[in-house]
């Protein structure tokens, strides 16, 4: 009898050992499951973090990487992954392929240029006919199913810049135009701002236009060779971040000292020649907060929140008085 109690005395020790093993295992086991989901970005808590593709113009470009800092630290506040891919150099059929890709891939959203409705809008509305909403950032694509807007109002931009040149000049002179883009809306968007104003003063003339293809190098071509064919030239106005730096060189080159520059952007290098008196002014846009907004406009949107369908950004005249204020844009 005594020994029919012991053996079942061990039997209940054996089954609560068991218990507590198989419990704790448990435990243990959730432990790694949660650090296997944070490994995979997401949240221990189950809740799933989205996964944002950000397609730029140009990978490194200072204008993109500004857009690009906006973007991921709006991300991180927001527990979002956010993934930046673009053109090693500006390419509008390499963008539409990443756009493709990002498609394929089944990015939760995309942030992306409507660089030319013809070619951009139907991949736009591919993307969301597939349940992947678009925000269009720096170019709008208006007649796609994207799902907000956000950056410079372009045309009013062109005007103000316009407004700048009317102001630095006086009303007269000379001007050769380098865009950054003849196929980007923004650009020519900009370009027919300034050009209405310009239209309201008869002492001012466009002389020529050219692009730069959103190159440094090619910016120094164009204007070079401009200047050359046009010696009448007085002023050069610049409607993209590359386009004021590559006129300076091209004016230092054949010793135009007296030639007035007006730029687009802040750019550190457009900032220092602004106060070298080299640059006379710039339009500086906020490319910081276009990256931040469309992030947090897509996580509003993931929390069914309504947006609005444009979301336009300010921009600045910085000249010799205020350009340390474009530090911080």
């Amino acid at each position: 009898m005594i020994k029919d109690k012991t053996w079942l005395a061990g039997i209940t020790v054996c089954i609560v050992i068991l218990v507590y093993l198989f419990f704790g295992f448990a435990r243990y086991s959730g432990k790694i499951g949660s650090i296997v989901q944070e490994l995979r970005g997401n949240p221990a808590s189950g809740e799933r973090r989205y996964h944002i593709v950000l397609i730029e113009q140009e990978r490194y470009h200072p204008y993109w990487e500004m857009v690009e800092k906006g973007a991921a630290q709006a991300a991180e506040k927001y527990g979002i992954d956010i993934e930046f891919t673009g053109a090693v150099r500006n390419n509008m059929e390499e963008q539409l392929n990443l756009l493709e890709k990002a498609i394929a891939a089944r990015a939760d959203a995309i942030i992306v240029q409507g660089l030319n409705e013809e070619k951009f809008t139907p991949v736009i509305d591919k993307a969301v006919q597939r349940g992947i909403p678009v925000v269009t950032i720096d170019t709008d694509a208006p007649d796609s199913r994207r799902l907000a807007y956000v950056g410079t109002d372009n045309l009013a931009a062109g005007e103000r810049l316009g407004r700048l040149v009317v102001q630095t000049t006086g009303g007269s002179g000379k001007l050769g135009v380098i865009i950054g883009s003849d196929q980007a809306a923004s650009q020519l968007q900009r370009l027919d701002g300034l050009k209405r104003v310009v239209a309201e003063h008869p002492g001012l003339d466009i002389v020529a236009v050219r692009s730069s293809n959103i190159s440094h190098m090619e910016a120094i071509q164009q204007a070079a060779e401009m200047l050359r064919q046009h010696p009448e030239i007085g002023v050069m106005v610049g409607t993209s971040a590359t386009d004021a730096l590559g006129v300076l060189q091209a004016a230092k080159s054949l010793q135009r000292e007296r030639l007035m520059i007006i730029g687009f952007d802040n750019q550190k290098e457009t900032l220092a020649a602004i106060r070298k008196g080299e640059i006379a002014a710039t339009v500086a846009q906020q490319p910081y907060l276009m990256g931040e907004t469309a992030v947090r406009l897509l996580y509003e949107h993931f929390q069914g929140k309504p947006l609005q369908p444009e979301y336009y950004t300010e921009v600045k005249v910085l000249d010799q008085r205020n350009v340390r204020e474009g530090e911080s844009l």
